[in-house]
């Protein structure tokens, strides 16, 4: 008799998990590409790569002022833009432009404003797995 309850607890265990997932799935899908974005903002303009991170894909392209493009795992990535935000805290990050009604990407174009003057920050955000992750974020000088 206790086989056939653990059996049972473990198939209910899994039949579990897979719901909360599908869940915490669809909740992700159903937050507008409009919310994200501003969290993204948000994040930014509190210099919190943690934050950040967590609207990142598994591994993204970033390029920095005067540096080349590189892949980062999203752990890298948090690094990356903590030491560069670090060097330049933000006072302030504004969108300039968005482009959000394509299927396959999103664009926008920011604006990092530092002590030192501004800075131009273009991202891409693609759909993964049902959510919005940025693919791709490079800052350049002005």
């Amino acid at each position: 008799m206790k086989r056939i309850s653990r059996s049972h607890f473990v198939l209910f265990s899994a039949l579990f998990c897979a719901l909360f997932q599908i869940n915490d799935t669809q909740a992700q899908t159903a937050k507008p590409i409009g919310d994200i974005i501003e969290q993204i903002r948000l994040s930014v303009k509190a210099a919190n790569s943690k934050e950040l991170t967590t609207y990142m894909g598994d591994m993204v392209e970033i390029q920095l002022p005067d540096q080349d493009r590189n892949n980062y795992s999203r752990t890298q990535a948090e690094f990356v833009m903590r030491d560069f935000m670090k060097k330049f805290p933000p006072v302030n990050f504004t969108y300039i432009h968005k482009v959000l009604d394509k299927e396959d990407f999103k664009f926008t174009i920011g604006e990092y404003a530092y002590a030192g003057g501004t800075m131009r920050v273009t991202m891409v955000i693609k759909p993964v797995s049902g959510k919005y992750l940025i693919d791709s974020i490079v800052i350049e000088r002005k």
